[in-house]
């Protein structure tokens, strides 16, 4: 069997990164348009009128923010509206 991607809906994908665990995200930088990959963060918080979303990564605990829309890929799931 081939080797296929998944695929998942927005808003599933936005529950499944508030679920308190840590998940692999890929994700478009807004300024530069380069890829951003985060190995292992985990959501602390979202503001959904801005559509935003802040995670911890783990290794460092830096804290990054970031726009829903710009997220790509989660877990190795590729993100569509």
């Amino acid at each position: 069997m081939a080797d296929r991607k998944k695929a998942i809906y927005q808003a599933d994908a936005i529950r499944l990164l508030e679920d308190g665990r840590q998940h692999r995200l890929r994700l478009w930088k807004m300024s530069t348009g380069e890829i951003l990959t985060y190995a292992t963060a985990t959501c602390i918080g979202g503001h959904k009128r801005r559509r935003t979303h802040r995670v911890r990564l783990a290794p460092s605990g830096q804290i990054r923010e970031f726009r829903d829309i710009m997220l790509f890929e989660i877990d190795g799931k590729t993100i569509y509206l």
